[in-house]
């Protein structure tokens, strides 16, 4: 139908230009021959390449003269309007912030979960201790921080209001929040029995979003980290797509990811029963299990953020001590500070380092 519509169409180009004693010729050798012989002055034959008009020249009379077809002037590609991301490509996966008890805690609940805490975010130089700030949303844990280059901050956690699983709070330059299901394409990260969760988020140097979380597999007693990307576009950081295979797979539980990229080194530190797991890569995707860092000890690190001279930036907590800041590379971190958190918050907390130099910082506190 399309085709038979273009037919009709270049019919009707043809024939008003016939009317304006223009010819249109497609095949070359259909064309007059310049110098020769015609009898309209001022008719025209156009071909692909050449435009052939009925010109009268002294002592010879009228005759086709040939000149070259000019290139055609494309219209300029129109340049994209900005977009905030809050399109049709994510609408159907924004939700309403979570106030108090939506949703009631699992039976055997014990101690805090994401049932019954929190989120905050505070800024600040990142040296000193956060001021402490309402909630931006309820019933929710494992935050993850990420700052674009423009200004926008992320907020990953896992929500339970919204059935325990990851989510992502984008804050515009204006302050305002909104709240998205984070979608993976060719994954299921639904409820279901294997929730994904423990999201930890990286930026890329193209400006995608690398996201790693935890996945229960198999039998009980197990799982996984997996990794998805997201595309720059108006879908940023909300939809992704599923990476290949697993990074990495031991075989036994590993939860709680802490990723960061500096350049072309990655590294990553899992929970694993009785011990902290430290791997690399290059690419982020490909992970090798190496030795602990030094300077670490028993710390465990919940969030990295690379620094402008390279070196990586941990908040890390180590038995009743939390919001432990830690600076270094794969060749060992030192100490950088005291605690960093509010009075009042939870170990599990992510930071970032805003454009401007400044810090944000995700913690959890109990719900009251």
């Amino acid at each position: 139908m399309r085709r038979a519509f273009l037919v009709g169409l270049l019919s009707l180009v043809a024939a008003a230009l016939v009317g304006a004693s223009v010819v249109l010729v497609s095949p070359a050798g259909a064309a007059p021959k310049p110098g020769a012989p015609c009898t309209t002055l001022g008719k025209k034959v156009v071909t692909a390449q050449w435009i052939f008009t009925c010109t009268k020249k002294r002592g010879r009379g009228k005759v086709w003269v040939r000149t070259p077809r000019p290139a055609p002037n494309p219209s300029p590609t129109p340049t994209p309007s900005p977009n905030s991301g809050n399109d049709q490509e994510i609408a159907s996966l924004l939700f309403a912030a979570t106030r108090g008890v939506e949703r009631p805690a699992p039976p055997d609940a014990s101690g805090q979960g994401p049932w019954s805490t929190g989120i905050s975010v505070s800024t600040g130089t990142g040296t000193a201790t956060f001021a402490a700030t309402t909630s931006i949303i309820d019933q929710a844990g494992v935050p993850s921080l990420l700052a674009l280059p423009d200004g926008r901050l992320l907020a990953y956690f896992v929500s339970w209001a919204q059935r325990n699983v990851m989510t992502v709070g984008l804050r515009d330059l204006s302050g305002e929040w909104a709240f998205y299901r984070v979608a993976i394409e060719g994954f299921t990260t639904d409820v279901g029995g294997a929730n994904g969760v423990d999201p930890s988020a990286v930026l890329m140097t193209d400006g995608s979003i690398r996201l790693f979380w935890m996945q229960p597999v198999g039998t009980p007693g197990r799982s996984q980290i997996y990794s998805a990307t997201s595309r720059p576009g108006s879908a940023l950081g909300v939809r992704f797509v599923a990476d290949a295979g697993p990074r990495p797979d031991r075989g036994t539980m590993v939860y709680d990811p802490t990723v960061s990229r500096c350049g072309e080194q990655w590294l990553m530190w899992v929970s694993a029963p009785g011990a902290t797991v430290f791997a690399a890569s290059s690419d982020g995707l490909a992970f090798t299990e190496q030795v602990m860092p030094p300077g670490l000890g028993a710390a465990f690190p919940w969030s990295a953020t690379c620094l402008p001279d390279g070196r990586t930036r941990l908040l890390a907590s180590r038995g009743a001590s939390a919001g432990l800041p830690f600076v270094g590379d794969a060749a060992g971190f030192t100490e950088d500070g005291p605690t960093v958190l509010p009075t009042g918050a939870l170990p599990d907390a992510g930071w970032a380092r805003m454009p401007d130099g400044t810090w944000a910082l995700a913690y959890l506190q109990p719900m009251s």
